[in-house]
């Protein structure tokens, strides 16, 4: 009879062999459908673009019922480019391969660029879109594509849902949910509603609003699942609220990040960037030993210049130590942090100290990054 180690032995082994057999699965399931998507894309672009054509009078004149069937040919075809879309996100975000691109910006803006492009479409259906959004909002990190492609669904599911000439409004704010400052998106509309058993599985996937009303409308259910977790992955909640044949009222924040929370966030997530590329990251941070005159006029031009500076979108510049320092997050080696300081130098005529960290040759973890670049920093013997 075999003793208790070697079974336990066995039994480690046969867990390992069913999480690596798991993992293989649902590499090839994402292969799959990414392979197919594509696919998939490629003669709908061209079948889209051939109808359109027709549509504006390309080939020849059409007659009122022609250009009806056509019409309702080419918004098929953008329901089925939505559909593989929202199939080819869900894979990513299921599978972690989605990349958020966030920079630092106004929410409103991206709002009311969603809503002017959305505006006809309401106003076809013979409803009003109305927005209602508070000034003086702190800018935040986001990916504004992301963020559109959660908006844009959001309102495209208020107007499939809403009655005839209903209303379709959208607020901003800032306020403190859980003791942290975060933006608030409200979508507001005066639909059909959603009753609580419908709600408790509405941001799951492949679960649509299934009502007489709307079945012929809905999708898959992927939307949906798919906003929620562009949201989860800026930090972020949503949620619905909504009563039977009143409106419903979709909600979604967004984290404000001040100071050294800002500066943890991007770091988390720049090395988090870095691990799963394979690439390096390169921690650099500026202070103002031995300038001799306004320290925040050295931080002030120094931010301003290494904006400049640094090579594209997923580089950042940001503050910490409450706003004692200024920090370069850039996805490159030792040689190009040189090249970044070397184009700082071009721009600036104050003499600034710093210190430099590049994960994983140096460190391997967040804590001593920042350690072996203050340690730089504090022994002065970098400037520029």
């Amino acid at each position: 009879m075999k003793n208790k180690k070697s079974q336990i032995a066995e039994l480690k082994q046969a867990l390992l062999k069913a999480n690596e057999d798991i993992e293989r699965l649902s590499k090839i399931k994402s292969d799959f459908v990414s392979i197919i998507s594509h696919e998939l894309r490629t003669p709908l672009t061209s079948i889209k673009e051939s109808v359109s054509l027709v549509l504006d009078g390309v080939a020849g004149p059409l007659n009122e019922n022609q250009g009806e069937f056509l019409t309702i040919a080419k918004n098929n075809i953008d329901r089925f480019t939505r559909l593989i879309t929202d199939i080819l996100d869900f894979s990513k975000l299921e599978s972690g391969e989605i990349i958020m691109h966030k920079k630092k910006a106004g929410i409103n803006e991206v709002i009311k660029e969603v809503c002017a492009a959305s505006r006809p479409g309401v106003e076809k259906k013979g409803m009003s879109l109305e927005l209602e959004l508070s000034i003086g909002l702190d800018d935040i990190w986001f990916d504004p594509e992301k963020i559109k492609q959660v908006l844009n669904n959001l309102i495209s599911n208020a107007i499939k849902f809403n009655k005839e000439k209903g209303k379709i409004k959208i607020f901003s704010g800032q306020e403190q949910i859980d003791g942290r400052d975060a933006i608030k998106v409200t979508i507001e509309d005066t639909g059909i509603g959603i009753s609580k058993d419908e709600i408790l599985n509405l941001f799951n996937h492949f679960s649509p609003l299934d009502t007489s009303l709307t079945r012929s409308n809905s999708g898959i259910g992927l939307g949906l699942a798919v906003s929620k977790r562009i949201i989860a992955l800026h930090g972020g909640d949503m949620w619905v609220e909504s009563e039977k044949e009143i409106g419903s009222r979709f909600i979604f924040t967004l984290p404000v990040y001040k100071k050294d929370d800002e500066f943890d966030f991007l770091l988390g997530e720049s090395m988090e960037r870095a691990r799963y590329n394979n690439m390096k990251l390169t921690l650099i941070l500026f202070g103002t030993e031995g300038y001799e005159y306004s320290k925040e006029e050295a931080l002030d031009k120094l931010e301003q210049a290494a904006g400049g500076s640094i090579r594209g979108p997923e580089d950042k510049v940001v503050r910490l130590k409450g706003g004692d320092l200024i920090a370069i997050m850039a996805g490159t080696d030792m040689a190009g942090a040189g090249k970044i300081i070397d184009r700082l130098k071009a721009k600036l005529t104050i003499r600034l100290n710093f210190g430099v960290a590049i994960y994983p040759d140096e460190a391997k973890d967040r804590e001593k990054l920042i350690k072996k670049a203050e340690k730089e920093l504090k022994a002065g013997k970098n400037f520029i």
